[in-house]
């Protein structure tokens, strides 16, 4: 985004005011996600005040899903000391992310960690497939889209070691009409595959390029638009 110059569009994020919308721990979890994105965009045109008002929410979700309260007052306080420096509020927030993923993991809330992934990569993908321009897609964001063609098949693995839980049940199907989108990407190696050595390591390298039609770009939009619409506008 910095290299293309695109203009910060504050519109596409999910409001602060939809936050009161989201009861449940599922709700919760995914828009901890969601907002994170978002957070992370805010960040890339050091909009501090928008910065501030985003961490907010996912500090009461956080709480509120019993994370502990320590964790969210030493974070309140590093954020405050460093709202303005770029780099240092990137840190904290993919510490804050990091922090919360293991504690759920080690008390047996994996599910609740996997909702977070999944909103998070939902959101990145609806503001990506929002800032290109449909009819003239810029060759970078392309790119950028149609590399999820491995990550929705990651995710959807995730997702399914968690059946057990009603939400990620709720979502898998949408996911993996997406998925099924997202294979109309063409995958070509470009080049033969070269050998080297490194460090007494054997790497093989293969170049592959991927290559995305208007149409299946578009697809793309739409699906993951409606997804997004189901977890935001409750």
């Amino acid at each position: 985004m910095k290299k293309m110059n695109l203009p910060y569009q504050p519109d596409l994020m999910n409001s602060v005011k939809n936050a009161d919308n989201y009861l449940t721990q599922a709700d919760m979890a995914i828009n901890i996600g969601i907002y994170g994105a978002d957070l992370s965009y805010i960040r890339i045109y050091n909009q501090f005040q928008d910065a501030a008002r985003y961490l907010a929410i996912i500090k009461k979700f956080t709480r509120e899903l019993g994370i502990p309260e320590e964790q969210e007052k030493i974070t309140a306080q590093r954020v405050e000391a460093n709202i303005e420096n770029q780099d240092s509020l990137l840190n904290i927030i993919s510490e804050t992310f990091t922090r919360s993923d293991s504690y759920l993991k080690q008390n047996q809330r994996g599910g609740t960690a996997a909702l977070i992934v999944f909103g998070g990569w939902i959101e990145t993908l609806y503001l990506a497939t929002n800032i290109i321009d449909l009819n003239h897609p810029q060759k970078e964001l392309v790119r950028l889209i149609a590399e999820q063609k491995h990550s929705v098949r990651n995710l959807i693995g995730l997702l399914n070691q968690y059946r057990n839980n009603p939400k990620i049940n709720e979502v898998l199907p949408d996911l993996k009409e997406l998925d099924a989108k997202f294979r109309e990407i063409e995958q070509l190696k470009k080049t033969p595959s070269s050998v080297k050595s490194k460090n007494g390591k054997t790497i093989i390298q293969n170049k592959v390029t991927l290559t995305a039609s208007n149409e299946t770009i578009k697809g793309i939009y739409k699906i993951n638009n409606r997804i997004r619409a189901k977890l935001t506008e409750l």
